[in-house]
């Protein structure tokens, strides 16, 4: 009997014991007492490395910020780069390193729309969460518990570009084209496009395919021209965006080109010149330049790292890329939810956290953000830009505004 009750006192000493241990000090994939692992995965050394390396500086100096205020609940964010050169395979890769070995509680970014549409069933299967820099609308539809939209899509910005061409362009005077990339946002949204001029009664003259690494697009620019096209709807990013500008240019061909947001960092404007003059855009992110307190906001904790005395090059290289905010917003995204989901994080907690916020007022770095049980995309907002070759940047000429078709 003895011997007995000697063992039942041990027996409930040791389930006191565990059962003083705080939960949130349990083994969370990516979480301990004092860290947080998010996994980050953008192409650093591929065709579209120039857009997405301010994306890249945006994480470092937000996270940086964060973990000097004190972190998440006390637990500083360390984030882990995986490069996939924007290849589908080596996203792939990246993806399992960054789950199976590095073992994050979350991913950002996760390449581009065909890289992150490769994964939905791996992400959903292992239950990763993603705040996504993929702009295609097959992150948000059909529903998936695991991937986050921190923007608009391309369906939105599609509708808004031609809601803006039917509002100022004569329909008799009008020959559309569309450009675009032979990828996953850049075809869907040629499907988009499609529907929306027949919405309308417009019709679509000529399709041409340039990609985001093509660095001549001499040939398209001459079947645009053959075809007297007046206008460009274009979906194409990186090198390519140069190239179709400064051959348009060097032919003596000056269309107007509507584009997304791809298009419209600053860098844009400062390297094709006066080819620039006639483009237009439409955003889902705020520039560096906007009159907007979440963008001062943006401004002063970036320079605060590096100040414009020491690194005068910084804002134009980074700070005036689209991606920096739209990287920013994904790391404030990210921040938000964790906060939320309180002290005992993991990755369904996360996921509450995120379904949380509701008319998040961003200071207009985007349109008010909303999620919910049902709805992984931020918004279906844009705001239009004219190129002011001057300036070299490109000028706000509306608000937030929302598709009207």
């Amino acid at each position: 009997m003895r011997y007995v009750f000697l063992r039942m006192i041990t027996l409930v000493s040791i389930i006191i014991i565990l059962g003083s241990i705080p939960s949130y000090a349990e083994e969370v994939r990516g979480v301990t007492d004092d860290t947080i692992k998010v996994g980050v995965v953008l192409d650093m050394s591929g065709p579209v490395a120039n857009l997405l390396l301010p994306c890249w500086e945006a994480y470092k100096n937000y996270f940086r910020y964060i973990n000097e205020q004190g972190g998440i609940h006390g637990r500083n964010v360390k984030m882990i780069l995986e490069d996939d050169r924007y290849t589908i395979p080596a996203s792939v890769a990246a993806y399992k390193k960054l789950v199976f070995k590095d073992k994050v509680l979350a991913i950002l970014f996760m390449g581009g729309s065909g890289q992150h549409k490769a994964l939905y069933d791996r992400i959903e299967k292992d239950k990763v969460p993603v705040v996504t820099g993929a702009w295609s609308y097959h992150v948000s539809r059909p529903f998936k518990r695991y991937s986050f939209q921190p923007t608009n899509d391309n369906i939105d910005e599609i509708k808004m570009i031609v809601d803006y061409i039917v509002n100022n362009v004569k329909k008799e005077e009008l020959r559309l084209a569309y450009v675009y990339a032979d990828n996953e946002a850049g075809k869907s949204g040629l499907e988009q496009l499609e529907k929306s001029i027949k919405h309308y009664g417009l019709k679509l003259l000529t399709k041409e395919v340039v990609g985001f690494g093509d660095v001549d697009a001499s040939s398209q620019i001459m079947n645009l021209k053959k075809d007297k096209i007046n206008y460009i709807v274009s979906m194409t990013a990186g090198r390519g965006t140069f190239a179709l500008l400064k051959d348009a240019r060097k032919f003596g061909y000056s269309p107007a080109v509507m584009s997304s947001f791809h298009l419209m960092g600053e860098d844009t404007v400062r390297i094709a010149g006066k080819a620039a003059e006639n483009q237009y855009g439409v955003s889902t992110c705020a520039s560096w330049y906007d009159d907007a307190p979440g963008v001062a906001r943006m401004k002063e904790i970036t320079l605060r790292y590096h100040p414009v005395s020491k690194e005068p090059k910084y804002a134009e290289e980074f700070g005036s890329n689209r991606y920096y905010t739209k990287g920013w917003l994904g790391a404030l995204i990210f921040t938000e939810g964790a906060k939320r989901a309180g002290k005992d994080l993991n990755h369904e907690t996360l996921v509450t956290g995120l379904e949380k916020i509701r008319d998040f007022d961003t200071g207009g770095l985007t349109a008010p953000i909303s999620y919910g049980p049902d709805r992984r995309k931020a918004n279906d907002s844009g705001k239009f830009y004219k190129a002011d070759v001057g300036k070299e940047r490109f000028v706000a000429i509306s608000g937030w505004v929302r598709p009207a078709h």
